[in-house]
């Protein structure tokens, strides 16, 4: 679903012959994270094992979640609505 709506929502926004390069650029940011911090994830669980690894795993991905949550809120008056 969340690729669905980045999909739809740089289809409404970019101009059509920067498409290609914006779509590149959204799942180049969302497949590295996607990957790097579940092998992140299994490196720390080798080092400070598998209960201490989710945990982090675990406060980052909260850390993120909030950081964007708070992002989107800070923007939400700045971007003019389409007509």
């Amino acid at each position: 679903m969340g690729q669905l709506g980045g999909l739809s929502l740089l289809n409404s926004t970019v101009p059509p012959r920067r498409l290609a390069e914006a779509n590149a650029a959204l799942n180049v940011g969302g497949y590295a994270m996607a990957g790097l911090l579940p092998v992140a994830a299994g490196y720390l669980g080798d080092a400070i094992g598998p209960t201490g690894g989710a945990t982090v795993f675990g406060a980052v991905l909260l850390a993120v979640a909030a950081a964007g949550g708070l992002a989107v809120a800070a923007s939400r008056g700045r971007i003019p609505e389409p007509a």
